[in-house]
Order: structure tokens, then sequence, then C-alpha cells
């Protein structure tokens, strides 16, 4: 009982303090929802917007004035939205299909730095951008910036890394090499299809 009357008696003698005290966690507490539901409330509507474009797009051919506005609007929300990565990666397939490899890589790029703010429950996607990239590095025979990127870490995508590389090693003629690229993601493939895939690649290879 005593310290209890010992907190009692500093509580009246303080109450000023005290008061001020919960006034300034009770307000931190709500600024911080705030903040929470309008970062929750901006996320719902650029998600909104995307999906709304994708599902005309789906159904019906690019429309490239369409997806401007879905673009600048989503900018406007949050110009580091994931839904931008999303689009963005959207008009690169369009690129390619056009045979415009240059604007393909400008949308992927601008996509990765968007990424490049993003945590590691991201990281799958990161991946999924730099393939992409490597692809088209091959396709345009600049193998040097494709195997920078392959020197990236990939974790989910590593068969996939490997296969490029054994790729891009074919192409440089070192068929050695390649060869040996090609096995370590023949082991590591757990997909049958792509397994198929990497055994063609082996049995077309020069040996040298």
């Amino acid at each position: 009982m005593n310290f209890l009357n010992k907190i009692y008696a500093w509580i009246l003698r303080n109450y000023i303090k005290v008061i001020l005290f919960l006034l300034i966690i009770g307000s931190a507490y709500g600024i911080y929802l705030y903040f929470y539901f309008m970062a929750q409330k901006k996320d719902q509507e650029a998600g909104d917007l995307f999906l709304n474009f994708y599902n005309s797009y789906s159904v019906s051919e690019f429309n490239e004035q369409e997806y401007k506005i879905v673009i600048d609007e989503i900018s406007k929300i949050d110009n580091a939205s994931i839904y931008l990565v999303m689009l963005k990666s959207i008009y690169a397939v369009e690129s390619v299909e056009r045979n415009d490899l240059q604007k393909a890589l400008i949308e992927l790029s601008n996509a990765r730095q968007i990424l490049n703010s993003k945590g590691n429950e991201f990281n799958f996607l990161k991946e999924i951008i730099d393939l992409r990239m490597v692809n088209i590095f091959i396709d345009l025979e600049d193998l040097e910036r494709a195997n920078n990127i392959l020197k990236n870490t990939f974790k989910i995508y590593q068969t996939k890394k490997l296969i490029l590389q054994g790729d891009i090693s074919a192409k440089q003629k070192k068929f050695g090499e390649a060869k040996q690229k090609y096995i370590s993601a023949l082991t590591r493939s757990e997909n049958e299809t792509q397994k198929n895939l990497i055994n063609l690649k082996i049995s077309t290879l020069i040996d040298q």
C-alpha cells in the first residue's frame, strides 16, 4: 500500500507532466494511424487503376494512350508504386513484340529503379526484371552488359541465370564453358520442360 500511495502522491504532484506525456503518446499514435490509413488508401487507389487497365488490356489490344494516362495517375498517387513496375513491365513486353528493344530497356530500367527502393519482399520482381533485360541485351549482341547484370545475386531464378550464362558463352564460342553452365542448370532444374530445353541446348553445342 505504501508503494501505491507513493505513486498516487507523485501523480498528484506531477499531474500536468503526466497529462502532457499521455497527450504526446496519444498524438503520436494518432499521427501514425493517420499516415498508415492514408498509405493504405493510396495503395488501394493505385491498385484499382492498375486492375482497370489490366482488365481492359487482357481482352483487347494494348492502348498506349490509356497506358500513359494510368501511369500519370498512379505516379501522382505514389511515384514509387509497385503498380508502376507492373505497368512498365507490360509496356516492355509490348515493345519487344514491336521489336522496339531500346524502348523496352528504358521501361525495364525505370521499373528496376523503383524496385531498388523496395525491400527484400520484392526480390523476385527484381530478378524477373534483370532476366528480361539480359534477354534483350543478348538479342542486341551486347554481351558485356548482359554479363554485368548476371553478376547480381539470383536466389529464385538461379537456374534461369545459369541458362543465360550458357547462352552468352555459346555466342562467344566458349562451348566448354557453355556446357558447364547448362549442366549446372540441368542439375538444379525441377521442371521437365526446362530440362528438355537445356538438353537441346547442350546437344547443339559444338565441342571444341
